[in-house]
């Protein structure tokens, strides 16, 4: 898609300084609309009058940078910045052969390599999480009551090793105990 191009100096021209910003933010609008539908800077009356007001065109006017032509306005100096319509369409052409050719390359290229039963070469991965467990039809089994908890320096023990160093050091004490 074509942009609507000003010159660098626009900003300072004495027609734009003439015709105010309000005028020039509907000019660049206009502009815009002329690049994106390869209109060669002509602006609709219909087009126009939905940007800003006819007093906003009448300012352009008056500043040179539009002329009223039958059914709207055009820019006058639009093509002197501005690819014309059939460029545009031309340069469309050409980039879509353009593509086209270089698809058509990397097809024959990939084809040419290896298996030409393969429609693709990215490697292929094993899904990376494991399979998830079969649900179990029956209830899940609720495991019996703590009746007593061992301890660790008045800490509840956690897991089997210390669960058992646990109840170790409660059979020592207990054996010293008695020794007394």
């Amino acid at each position: 898609m074509p942009w609507f191009r000003l010159d660098d100096s626009f900003h300072s021209h004495p027609k734009v300084i003439a015709a105010g910003n309000e005028a020039i933010g509907f000019y660049v609008r206009c502009g815009a609309y002329a690049a994106q539908h390869l209109t060669d800077g002509f602006i609709r009356q219909d087009v126009a009058l939905l940007y800003g007001s006819p007093a906003l065109a009448d300012s352009l006017v008056q500043a040179k940078l539009w002329r009223r032509v039958r059914g709207g306005w055009q820019m006058p100096d639009y093509l002197d910045y501005n690819p014309s319509a059939e460029q545009v369409k031309q340069e469309r052409k050409n980039a879509a052969e353009r593509q086209k050719r270089r698809r058509d390359a990397l097809m024959s290229r990939r084809d040419s390599q290896g298996d030409s039963r393969v429609s693709h070469r990215t490697p292929t991965r094993p899904y990376p999480y494991p399979p998830k467990p079969p649900v179990s039809a029956g209830p899940t089994p609720i495991p019996p009551p703590v009746t007593e908890v061992a301890r660790v320096n008045g800490k509840p023990a956690r897991g089997p090793t210390v669960h058992a160093i646990a109840a170790q050091a409660r059979t020592a004490i207990t054996r010293e105990g008695t020794h007394d």
